[in-house]
């Protein structure tokens, strides 16, 4: 990849490591993308602490949910706005909006909204030479917290150690512009996790 791609997100180690492994830019969520940009990479907020679906309020709601989507719908819009000439965008979220968790019910609804939000965007863009695509990863990915990934089976490929290259890989894959006819689509990276039909 070159400079014209910008990896967007709060800083860690997904974004670093996309960053490094794409050859590109980071930019801050709400920031100005560089004039040149032709990818994309937009990578969704981490993952709260989990609480009892019970426990969550209208202000809590609108935290984990409405403001998380909203940051990742300005982000497609920079992005669509930054790619006046074609290009490619990729969004990078956590599994769990596929599988579910107790505990994480409102992240699960906004990843899950997010999901649905790339796939309008790459209907709707698609005629304007720009794709837009998604890629689920495991939710360590996204949080710290161990017990948060528990909502999963064992993945089939045990060996995590080479799991960041393949979540970079598939990236990589998405970002090439000959894929025209590859839009709207999940790419699940989690060593067979999560296995959709």
């Amino acid at each position: 990849m070159t400079s014209s791609t910008v990896v967007t997100g709060l800083p860690g180690a997904l974004l670093n490591t996309l960053a490094t492994t794409l050859d590109a830019v980071t930019v801050a969520p709400g920031g100005q993308l560089p004039t040149d940009v032709e990818r994309v990479v937009i990578i969704a907020d981490p993952c709260p602490r989990p609480v009892d679906v019970v426990a969550v309020g209208g202000d809590d709601w609108h935290r984990l949910v409405d403001e998380s989507m909203w940051r990742t719908l300005t982000a497609l819009q920079h992005a669509r706005a930054g790619l006046s000439a074609g290009g490619r965008i990729v969004v990078v979220v956590p599994t769990i909006g596929i599988a579910g968790a107790a505990g994480l019910v409102a992240y699960t609804t906004a990843v899950e909204g997010i999901r649905a939000m790339v796939k309008s965007a790459a209907r709707q863009w698609a005629s304007h030479g720009i794709g837009a695509n998604l890629i689920a990863v495991p939710l360590p990915m996204f949080s710290g917290d161990a017990t948060a990934a528990g909502h999963l089976t064992a993945a089939a490929v045990p060996d995590d150690s080479t799991l960041m290259h393949t979540v970079a890989e598939s990236v990589k894959f998405l970002l090439r512009s000959d894929l025209d006819h590859l839009a709207g689509e999940t790419i699940v990276a989690d060593g067979g996790s999560v296995m959709l039909p």
